[in-house]
């Protein structure tokens, strides 16, 4: 796993927890983004795991 991949993923994960606690907080409408964000990273970990 390369420096990018790592970076990628550890960002993925922390907007996960991030997420899952504005969702509990706030509900899952106002925490949407954070979990797209989430996904976001979560692509580009897979697309640069390809190469």
């Amino acid at each position: 796993m390369t420096l990018k991949q790592t970076i990628y993923l550890a960002l993925a994960v922390v907007a996960l927890v991030i997420g899952t606690h504005r969702a509990t907080k706030d509900g899952i409408v106002e925490s949407y983004w954070i979990f797209m964000i989430a996904m976001i990273f979560l692509f580009l970990f897979r697309m640069n795991r390809g190469k």
